[in-house]
């Protein structure tokens, strides 16, 4: 394809960012520094490492964990079972939250939807990214803190069996 260079430049538009939705970081959350990251280093002609060995589309994907399986082994001791304890309570605050966002939008949204279908014809949706990353940390936190409780579970039910009863 050659580009003409006579052609007239696009107006640009200037438009504010998208709203951020609130994030709570905790300590547990966070990557370390030091950790490596995932690329394949570049060799010297530039290349991937191992690139073309295998074919595209049939090289095996990787089953990622999620951060909270490694981060929150079994419970072994009290003082671990309160400090789950604490996490659970504190991330549950922001779920319950979160969740309520999400599902107050997806109403809205939906009404939305069935008054646009009344029109004759309407647009394509549009999502706003804002909604979407609340919808994937509600999605998070549900799985993170249905984790810790099974953990707690776990302890619970260990701790009753291995109860002395005289």
């Amino acid at each position: 394809v050659r580009w003409l260079r006579s052609h007239t430049p696009l107006p640009c538009v200037l438009k504010p960012p998208p709203a951020r939705a609130k994030h709570v970081t905790f300590e547990d959350e966070v990557v370390p520094l030091g950790r490596p990251s995932r690329r394949v280093p570049p060799t010297e002609e530039g290349e991937k490492l191992g690139a073309g060995s295998v074919p595209p589309g049939l090289a095996p994907r990787p089953h990622a964990v999620p951060d909270y399986v490694v981060k929150y082994p079994a419970i072994r001791s009290p003082r671990q079972w309160e400090g789950y304890k604490g996490i659970f309570q504190d991330q549950l605050a922001e779920y319950t939250e979160l969740l309520g966002e999400v599902r107050a939008a997806q109403r809205r949204l939906g009404e939305l939807e069935a008054a646009m279908g009344r029109l004759p014809r309407h647009a394509t949706r549009r999502t706003d990214s804002a909604f979407l990353e609340k919808q994937q940390r509600c999605e998070y936190l549900k799985k993170k803190l249905t984790h810790i409780k099974a953990r707690i579970q776990e302890y619970d039910r260990d701790a009753r069996e291995s109860a002395v009863y005289f």
